[in-house]
């Protein structure tokens, strides 16, 4: 049991470091494909000073100012790919509160690894580095909690108002009677 003790306390800083170097870059991976669905979305979506028509035969809204139509399906297309990037970004998020479990965890099997030595000044002198593991789990959590709320947040909740909209839209032009052919 000493040996799991001594290799957990041991190897723990690394494992910290390493996990939140590659859960950084896939969350930042993540935030710039919710930028590009953003933005793709954003430019097929053009709200301002349009009628907006139903057409009876397709099924297409359709934007009399600039002629872009944009059918259920293209949304439901877009909506799926925007659920499979949020997915994405729920376990990621899901995941920050780990480090500083981690941190404790490498603090606690540092300090039962020496405890069970019985010597007392190796123990105070390994404080140092059990302590360290802690420190490196907060230091994660607290920025990658922050890079979350920062920028896929609030990217998410603006393509959840896109989606809204449409569907606000499309209602209106159905209750309007707004029927092209």
């Amino acid at each position: 049991m000493s040996q799991i003790y001594k290799f957990i306390s041991s190897n723990m800083i690394a494992v910290i470091i390493i996990a939140g170097l590659l859960v950084t870059g896939f969350l930042f991976w993540n935030y710039v494909e919710l930028r590009t669905q953003n933005n793709y979305i954003n430019s097929l979506m053009d709200w301002k000073n349009t009628r907006t028509f139903v057409n009876k035969n397709t099924g297409e809204v359709e934007d009399i100012k600039n002629e872009e139509k944009v059918t259920p399906d293209t949304i439901r297309e877009l909506e799926l790919k925007f659920n499979k990037v949020r997915s994405i970004h729920e376990v990621l998020a899901q995941l920050i509160p780990i480090f500083p479990l981690l941190g404790i965890l490498g603090t606690v099997a540092g300090l039962i690894e020496q405890l069970s030595t019985g010597d007392i000044d190796m123990v105070i002198g390994s404080l140092n580095l059990a302590m360290n593991s802690t420190f490196w789990g907060l230091v994660f959590a607290i920025l990658l909690k922050a890079m979350d709320a920062i920028f896929p947040a609030r990217t998410i909740s603006d393509m959840e108002i896109i989606f809204d909209n449409y569907e606000k839209k499309l209602n209106n032009a159905l209750k309007l009677g707004n029927i092209a052919d």
